[in-house]
């Protein structure tokens, strides 16, 4: 079965997933939109209604800044359609729990962008840790490093990134890692945590600590160094380690993992979600999750 894609939002993630989409037989591109005149491969519709209201489209991709997100999925849930929605999902825990909400009460199918929901190095160390291999006595470390913030290849495609409203690299890096911890390890409260702002009012550096049911994590971040993007994610236990960096790659004992995009698998789940199948998407409540764990981090409250 086909699917009729609809694509909000035609930024660089934006683009990127029209590729995405276009590579895997069971979607069809049908329309895009973005107030900015971009340019697409694919037709371009006249306004948010109109791609929202094409009989043509099954489901909605929404790739516009976290603000604009509760509005949109509300649009697209009144009109009964699935949708697949960037992280963060909101950058407001009472946004987010709207954005639940809405897709609960209209019934459709609805899933968040977290590629480690599919990544094979963050499934592997979901095994290594449900399998015992790390040992017990958990513990992790998130460690991230941005030479400027937003990352050279964002700068110029949105100034939100820049703006301590939506941006900054908590919620659109640290925010990837918090998802995975969650699948890892279960349910977290914040502990403790420290954030410093620079001049745009977003964090230059954060510390915080989360308390798993199963495990304690620690983050490091800052923008500071001469590494474009760095990340490093290591749990340890009794047993042994396992390192997950550069986003996509897994070193451990039993054998590595080297460095992959999970787009595409991504995307294959996503069939599976519009063919009523189960699948290892994100869903709108671990993403709300997600959200919550983040504001609490960047609130300005102790």
């Amino acid at each position: 079965m086909t699917h009729g894609i609809g694509v909000l939002g035609l930024g660089i993630i934006g683009r990127r997933m029209i590729g995405e989409f276009k590579a895997n037989p069971q979607f069809e591109v049908i329309a895009g939109y973005d107030p900015s005149p971009v340019e697409i491969d694919v037709p371009r519709a006249k306004n948010v209604q109109d791609l929202i209201a094409d009989p043509a489209i099954d489901c909605i991709y929404v790739a516009t800044p976290p603000a604009t997100h509760e509005e949109l999925v509300r649009a697209v849930a009144d009109a009964g359609k699935a949708i697949f929605c960037e992280k963060p999902l909101s950058a407001s825990p009472a946004s987010a729990k709207a954005c639940v909400e809405a897709t609960l009460n209209a019934g459709v199918p609805s899933a968040v962008n977290f590629p480690f929901a599919t990544a094979p190095a963050a499934l592997r160390l979901k095994e290594l840790i449900e399998t015992g291999a790390l040992g017990d006595d958990l513990s992790a470390q998130l460690k991230v490093r941005f030479k400027t913030w937003p990352r050279g290849w964002q700068h110029g495609a949105a100034g939100w990134l820049a703006g301590p409203e939506q941006g900054g690299f908590t919620r659109e890096v640290v925010s990837h890692f918090i998802f995975l911890a969650l699948r890892l390890f279960g349910l977290a409260r914040l502990i403790e945590k420290k954030v410093e702002r620079g001049p745009s009012g977003a964090e230059t550096r954060m510390e915080a600590t989360l308390q798993f049911a199963r495990c304690r994590l620690t983050i490091d971040g800052a923008v500071e160094g001469e590494i474009d993007d760095f990340n490093q994610f290591e749990v340890k236990g009794s047993k042994g380690s396992a390192i997950m960096s550069d986003w996509y790659r897994l070193r451990h004992a039993s054998g590595d993992i080297e460095r992959s995009s999970s787009a595409g698998n991504q995307i294959a789940e996503l069939a599976r979600l519009l063919d009523g199948e189960p699948c290892r998407l994100a869903t709108f409540q671990e993403a709300a999750a997600v959200v919550d764990i983040v504001e609490g981090i960047l609130s300005e409250k102790g």
